[in-house]
């Protein structure tokens, strides 16, 4: 991934002189200008960035992706699953370099960090540790690692019919109140994916749909984090406020 990016600046000696957080915000500008080309309208906002710049950036990466994975990591991808890695803990990036965690199994036990914790640095680290070497230890699942990580968090909840009466009846509070309030879609997602859990049956799940739901799935929870995060970021203001 660090050569990828080294080869990208070479190719592009502009990138040269941009800091770390930069690159990484221009490169998501990239992503996005893959995936949406970008028109000539002249209304949004000004971009961050030259269009030049954008689309040099994007030609010398392609190719640099098709060279050296033959084409089977895509630009998308690339920015959006794998840049990510070079935010990760040290020693979660080391677990992922020796191959006792695949990428995905690292962006579980990434996610434990000193903040999320609300713990000092060195004992963030030694929880990852405890998990990476019990995992490896008994050769566990990527399912078994992520409940693994979900514990450490806290995260783990437990399903209930009173719950999803509960988010019904937010549904229904936020379309009383205003019916073109759209954050009643968030409820409903979820509950949708809450009453696929009963009409979906084991035996219809395979390996490549598991993998594919895993995968898809890291984007879903990344929008929750930032939810609870933002959350939590509230929480410890009004704590501070108030001693």
């Amino acid at each position: 991934m660090r050569a990828v990016l080294s080869e990208l600046k070479r190719r592009c000696p502009a990138l040269s002189a941009l800091p770390d957080r930069k690159l990484r915000k221009l490169l998501l500008a990239v992503r996005h200008l893959e995936t949406y080309p970008a028109t000539d309208t002249k209304r949004g906002r000004p971009a961050k960035f030259e269009r030049d710049m954008l689309d040099d950036a994007r030609r010398q990466l392609k190719a640099i992706l098709e060279r050296e994975t033959g084409d089977r990591i895509s630009l998308q991808t690339f920015v959006g699953h794998y840049l990510p890695i070079l935010d990760w803990p040290e020693d979660v990036i080391a677990a992922l370099d020796h191959h006792d965690l695949s990428r995905l199994e690292a962006a579980q036990v990434a996610r434990i960090t000193a903040d999320r914790l609300g713990v000092k640095p060195r004992e963030a680290r030694a929880i990852r540790n405890e998990i990476i070497s019990n995992h490896i230890r008994s050769g566990g699942s990527q399912t078994a690692l992520r409940e693994k990580v979900r514990e450490a968090l806290g995260e783990l909840t437990l399903v209930t019919s009173e719950k999803m009466t509960e988010a019904v009846e937010r549904v229904d509070d936020l379309l009383r109140v205003d019916p073109s309030d759209r954050r009643h879609l968030f409820y409903e997602q979820m509950k949708d994916f809450f009453f696929a859990l009963r009409d979906i049956q084991p035996d219809e799940i395979d390996d490549a749909t598991l993998d594919t739901l895993v995968e898809r799935a890291d984007g879903l929870m990344e929008v929750i984090y930032a939810i609870q995060w933002r959350r939590k970021q509230k929480e410890n203001a009004i704590r501070k406020f108030s001693i």
